[in-house]
């Protein structure tokens, strides 16, 4: 390297390179140990509904439903019931989009957006071993990466390399992202969108339209901190930082007048970010809530959940 090139960035390196086969395949046993043990923990509930064919017959437990009983099989075992076990619907299409502005580097005790690359990477994992297709988004106040839905150890470590590459910049503005992955998809998906709110949310009403006329799914995960919108525990002078432009401002919550304005933006805040979900369910979005302390189960509930009621096809 010679001196008139300079030295890159950290994030020019990132973005340029590959990350070590070593952590791809860490990032890959992490995944598959969440997923193993989520499984286990919801089979009955996630795994029972219509599809295209069934993989097995089993004996009736409270709860399951009455149609998918075999008559010809329980009629075969004295004083039981056996139910047709039905397989899922295959082969649907799951894009994941992934907030990566600024924001997305607060979080206490760890930064947001490592927990959700791990919970991303766990969904990854768990839709492609189901034998669906996986997609990935990474966007700000644009579309920076789109690696199209497919299937494969090969296309996995692919969408792992890049959100390991990851370094959020940026504001948020979903509208212009979903309306391009919407219209970039040649048949319906599920649409996952995975960030803080915090940015323009107004423009994101405009895409869900567009997202909305091409019929796909679509899911808005709200990740924050479970104490994101609380007041402090221990009243003091408390430093926060602007979640969009990395401002660092002192709040002395002894003083009656510094308490009062940061409670009156808080709750500005709370209003807009209540408002937007508000107008989103409005257009048929589903809004999940998810702190990032159950963010891996809220999005394999939201995936799971669109494909037992049969939503894509």
């Amino acid at each position: 390297m010679t001196l008139a090139e300079g030295p890159k960035s950290v994030k020019e390196k990132r973005e340029s390179g590959k990350i070590p086969l070593k952590k791809l395949k860490k990032l890959e046993i992490l995944a598959k140990e969440r997923s193993t043990s989520f499984l286990q923990g919801h089979r009955r509930s996630i795994f029972r509904g219509p599809g295209t064919e069934y993989a097995d017959l089993r004996e009736y437990t409270e709860g399951d439903d009455l149609r998918f009983i075999d008559w010809n099989a329980s009629s075969r075992v004295p004083h039981k019931l056996i139910v047709r076990d039905y397989e899922q619907e295959r082969n649907t299409n799951v894009i994941l989009m992934l907030d990566t502005s600024y924001s997305m580097l607060l979080g206490d005790p760890t930064p947001r957006i490592k927990m959700a690359v791990e919970a991303i990477a766990t969904l990854a994992y768990t839709v492609m071993n189901n034998r669906d297709n996986f997609g990935w988004v990474s966007f700000s106040d644009k579309i920076h990466k789109y690696i199209p839905p497919r299937g494969g150890k090969t296309h996995l470590y692919s969408i792992f390399n890049e959100m390991l590459k990851v370094a959020p910049l940026g504001n948020t503005d979903i509208g212009e992202s979903i309306r391009d992955i919407a219209l970039a998809q040649k048949r319906r998906a599920i649409i996952i969108i995975l960030t803080d709110l915090h940015g323009d949310l107004e423009k994101a009403l405009d895409g869900f339209k567009v997202a909305n006329v091409k019929h796909h799914d679509v899911k808005l995960i709200h990740i924050h901190d479970p104490e994101e919108f609380l007041f402090p525990k221990n009243p003091r002078q408390v430093k926060f930082q602007d979640p969009e432009t990395g401002e660092v401002l002192a709040v002395n919550f002894s003083n009656l007048l510094e308490r009062g304005m940061f409670m009156y933006e808080l709750g500005l805040q709370i209003k807009e970010i209540n408002e937007f979900k508000r107008k989103a369910v409005g257009l048929n979005i589903d809004v999940i809530d998810a702190p990032t302390t159950v963010l891996m189960e809220k999005l394999l509930l939201t995936y799971f959940g669109s494909k037992r009621r049969g939503l894509v096809r």
